[in-house]
């Protein structure tokens, strides 16, 4: 059971949490997006099962007992306690108890589903695997996808050959995976899988990895190579060897970045033994690693990145870091080193941070930009963060926006806290608005609902 929790979080935060309320609720992607700025997460049939331990986590430690309904958990105070409660609650059931709480899930609060199903998949993965994939397959519908990834990673967590025997005879199962939030930091099953064996069996792993082709391949043996690279990363060096293409760049990327946090003058070195098609891809990754630890040396080495994506994405992690410490300097920066792309994706965390600080100094720059895409980013990051100011001007800078979606959504979020404050003149200007879609009225004016 000592799994579960990192499992658990690292499942909300790759995007599984808010595909599952999706999928439950028919909650668009822009709308969870938007929600999360404002507020600043052997065979398919089978029913064989695998015993493991059924000990709860932490008991004997509190001197309580375990809680027998999901109301008990709710009611624990502080939210640490409350977690652990619910893995308690979650742990040692029966197969039957196992599918009573699954089906409990869709009764419990919005914002409390989401991590009671994964922690609830990850203990039923660690006890009886194909009996949580059985369940997930015939029961759940579409929103089955969302849960295989935390079963098939809790699993892995304990028994890595048995999970990847399932994932190679069910790879359709797990075709979406990669591709439900997780941005780049999403992984397919077989990486999923490669990743927690590697924490246990590194060159076990690595040879399993070795066995896959394309996308598989390359997931798995990257995340191997990444588990050895972030204690050890000139060992990871060396076991590339019988890789090739999209595997042994993302590779030689991960190393490069876990590199990067030890030792800046090696990892240049690896970079320049490197294939020249790869070593501007792995600089990127470098320097986006180089920005949390030194920024002020990131943002020079970034602009020495060919222009594409590599080079955009090191400067949004450079002016991210940046910003922590001068909001300012991190805007003017962005402006005189960006591309137009990665000013846009930068201005966001920019502006986040500069509006907790100098709010006047955050909007009178966001304000004096030209028309276009920075400006338009600007104005919507300094909307959708600055919550305590006066809602009625921070609307009409909205609208100046150009984007009708940013435009919309800005709006829209402001709107919603307009309401708290003076809900006659809020009400009145949203009936009243030719800004604001007929569907996002009715949410505002019905509290989000």
């Amino acid at each position: 059971m000592k799994h579960l929790l990192p499992i658990a979080a690292s499942c909300l935060l790759a995007g599984g949490a808010i595909g599952y309320i999706a999928g439950n609720n028919g909650t668009s992607e822009e709308e969870v997006e938007t929600e999360s700025v404002s507020r600043k997460a052997v065979s398919s049939g089978s029913s064989r099962s695998v015993s493991k331990s059924g000990s709860s986590a932490g008991s004997g430690s509190s001197g309580q007992q375990k809680p027998q309904t999901y109301a008990e958990v709710s009611a624990t105070p502080g939210q640490t306690a409350r977690l652990q409660a619910l893995v308690e609650l979650y742990s040692g059931l029966s197969s039957e108890e196992f599918v009573k709480e699954a089906e409990k899930l869709d009764g419990l609060p919005f914002n409390e589903r989401i991590l009671s199903a994964y922690i609830l998949f990850a203990s039923w993965a660690e006890t009886s695997p194909y009996e949580a994939f059985d369940h997930a397959n015939t029961k759940m519908g579409r929103t089955g996808m969302f849960v295989r990834p935390t079963i098939l990673q809790s699993w892995a967590s304990t028994d890595p050959k048995a999970a990847s025997q399932y994932y190679e005879s069910n790879k359709s199962e797990f075709a979406m995976m990669g591709m439900m939030g997780g941005g780049r930091g999403g992984s397919s099953g077989a990486g999923t899988v490669a990743g927690e064996w590697a924490k246990q069996d590194p060159e076990g792993a690595l040879a399993w990895a070795k066995t896959l082709e394309g996308r598989d391949g390359a997931d798995a043996s990257m995340k191997v190579i990444s588990q050895i690279a972030a204690t050890d990363p000139e060992r990871a060096s060396s076991l590339t060897s019988g890789l090739a293409g999209d595997a042994l760049a993302k590779a030689n990327n991960s190393i490069a970045s876990e590199w990067a946090k030890k030792d800046w003058s090696s990892t240049e070195s690896f970079i320049e033994g490197l294939p020249a098609d790869q070593q501007g891809n792995a600089l990127g990754a470098a320097v986006e690693s180089l920005a949390s630890e030194n920024p002020q040396l990131a943002a020079t080495k970034a602009l020495e990145i060919p222009e594409g994506n590599a080079r955009d994405e090191a400067i949004e992690s450079v002016a991210e870091s940046m910003a922590r410490e001068n909001p300012a300097e991190a805007a003017e920066w962005i402006v005189e080193n960006g591309s137009e792309k990665a000013q846009s994706e930068a201005m966001r965390d920019v502006m986040g941070s500069w509006v907790s600080v100098d709010a006047s100094a955050a909007k009178a720059f966001a304000v004096e930009q030209p028309e276009g895409e920075l400006r338009d980013s600007a104005v919507s990051s300094f909307v959708l963060s600055d919550t305590k100011g006066n809602p009625q001007e921070n609307i009409q800078l909205a609208e100046t926006i150009t984007n009708e979606r940013s435009r919309g959504w800005a709006i829209g979020a402001t709107t919603m806290r307009w309401m708290t404050q003076d809900r006659e003149a809020a009400t009145e200007y949203i009936q009243n608005s030719e800004t604001i879609n007929e569907g996002m009225k009715n949410r505002i004016l019905n509290g989000g609902r």
